[in-house]
């Protein structure tokens, strides 16, 4: 599969400058625009340098090929980074961390982002094998925080970390497709998200608070 670039390095230039960054999510939103509205099967370089405005050179010079553009799409729509990671482990409520993860998946819908599951389908194997990669490492962000509030007690002792994430990641994910919904406010629907999903994890006397 092709290399891609995003949007926090670059192998010849070191950090992408403010520049640079924008030329990039420029790309990329024009990419999205195209497999929103027709498909992967739409997406060409040439169909990309006309809807970004740019030459196809421009293209070229931060993504090789269709399949590192789409790589990119993935990497700016799904939740499962290392800034993500970070930001979780950071919290030492694991009530919190999962608010922000919650946080995190309804933003990248609202902003409409493909879903990487949603895309794979038309995506090549190997792309398909780096979305199940990219899918499992989510989960196990979520897994290490059940694992730990029920080490502090906040969670509730009977929950299967292992299963019970999983389940969690893929309701999250299910649920915050809803924030492309143009009545629902995604604040809101996160708000709410959260509640729930502590409500189904929280050891009882425990205060279930997010935020």
């Amino acid at each position: 599969m092709g290399s891609h670039v995003s949007s926090s390095a670059d192998s010849s230039h070191g950090p992408l400058s403010e520049k640079r960054s924008r030329t990039v999510h420029s790309i990329l939103g024009a990419a999205m625009q195209i497999v929103m509205e027709e498909g992967v099967a739409g997406l060409s370089m040439s169909a990309l340098a006309q809807r970004a405005g740019v030459s196809r050179q421009t293209i070229y010079n931060y993504f090789p090929d269709v399949e590192a553009v789409l790589a990119g799409l993935m990497e700016m729509g799904d939740a499962g980074d290392s800034g993500l990671a970070d930001l979780m482990e950071s919290e030492n409520d694991p009530c919190a961390a999962l608010g922000v993860f919650v946080d995190a998946v309804v933003a990248s819908a609202a902003s409409g982002h493909p879903s990487a599951m949603a895309l794979a389908p038309s995506l090549p194997a190997p792309l398909r094998d780096a979305i199940t990669a990219h899918q499992r490492h989510t989960e196990h962000l979520v897994i290490d925080v059940l694992r730990r509030g029920q080490a502090d007690g906040r969670f509730r002792a009977d929950l299967d970390p292992e299963l019970d994430g999983r389940l969690l990641c893929r309701a999250a994910l299910a649920a915050a497709e809803l924030a492309g919904e143009p009545d629902l406010d995604a604040s809101r629907l996160a708000e709410h998200l959260s509640t729930n999903l502590l409500r189904m994890v929280v050891a009882e006397g425990s205060t279930p608070t997010n935020r």
